[in-house]
């Protein structure tokens, strides 16, 4: 069946009638398929959505956007910003990994491959879970020596067979479904060890709201791992900036790097450097 598309982003939202909101949840999850993030659904707490985009799925000029965008920032259902809108959804919504691994596969394989390059054979490394942190895992094995800190099983296992790597798994509660290890509250395992470097997915990047993730258990394991680092990468696709999720991480001053993909809009790139965050950019198709 062929689905008709609306004229425009209000239509998405609007009764043609009375002009108010007819179907919140449907128009939310219409608009977000625009925005390559339909899969996610209430993952974040906002999700970015820029006027070119938009134009070009409905055929229409920029002020017809900013027109319907303003509408839908009066009635609530997104935040306005320079060159588009976020819309507001739900904080503590995780999509399960199985859900997310297909999703802007070109843009992890890409970010990876920028990553491996800044680990060294005989490095003590940290890596935290994630669909974009398993895509490096996956080229570790081009390396020697080296001893690497994980929470995810999945990253375990398949680690196991490489005799150049020390595997070191943490301990706690599996969480169930979503293949990692939380530890126990009040436990710092990383308070006596040295790490070169730790590498970290998360589910949002803001320059007031920091590195955030859903789970604050795994906010906390990830806190503990960056501050036995010397260093600190966060390896994440686009999609994620300018995204809030429930738990903070860690502020942006507490990343030496972040890594993402050419899909980044130009305005989120410029305050990312303004706030003098090293930003490494790759391209992928």
């Amino acid at each position: 069946m062929v689905q008709r598309l609306p004229s425009s982003p209000r239509r998405l939202f609007h009764s043609g009638v009375t002009g108010r909101p007819s179907h919140v949840v449907q128009g939310n999850i219409a608009i977000r398929r625009r925005a390559e993030t339909a899969h996610c659904r209430t993952g974040q707490i906002k999700k970015k959505i820029v006027i070119p985009e938009l134009c070009s799925y409905f055929g229409v000029s920029a002020s017809t956007i900013r027109n319907d965008l303003r509408s839908l920032h009066e009635d609530g259902l997104i935040t306005r910003t320079h060159g588009g809108a976020i819309i507001n959804s739900k904080s503590g919504y995780e999509p399960l990994p199985f859900d997310k691994q297909s999703q802007r596969h070109d843009a992890k394989q890409a970010i990876a491959l920028a990553a491996i390059e800044h680990v060294e054979n005989g490095d003590v490394i940290a890596i935290g879970t994630g669909t974009t942190t398993f895509e490096l895992i996956k080229l570790l094995t081009q390396k020697r020596d080296l001893t690497v800190i994980l929470n995810d099983i999945y990253a375990a296992a398949y680690l196991e067979q490489t005799e150049s790597i020390n595997v070191i798994v943490v301990g706690g509660t599996l969480r169930k479904n979503f293949h990692y290890l939380q530890m126990p509250p009040n436990h710092n395992w990383f308070r006596d060890i040295n790490i070169d470097k730790t590498f970290i997915s998360c589910n949002g990047v803001h320059v007031s709201r920091g590195i955030t993730t859903p789970d604050p258990a795994l906010a906390h394991d990830l806190r503990q791992m960056i501050d036995a680092s010397t260093s600190v990468y966060v390896i994440c696709d686009s999609s994620k900036i300018g995204s809030i999720a429930f738990s903070r991480i860690t502020d942006l001053d507490g990343v030496d790097r972040l890594i993402t993909d050419n899909n980044i809009d130009d305005d989120d790139a410029a305050e990312l450097q303004a706030a003098e965050l090293d930003l490494e950019i790759v391209n992928c198709r």
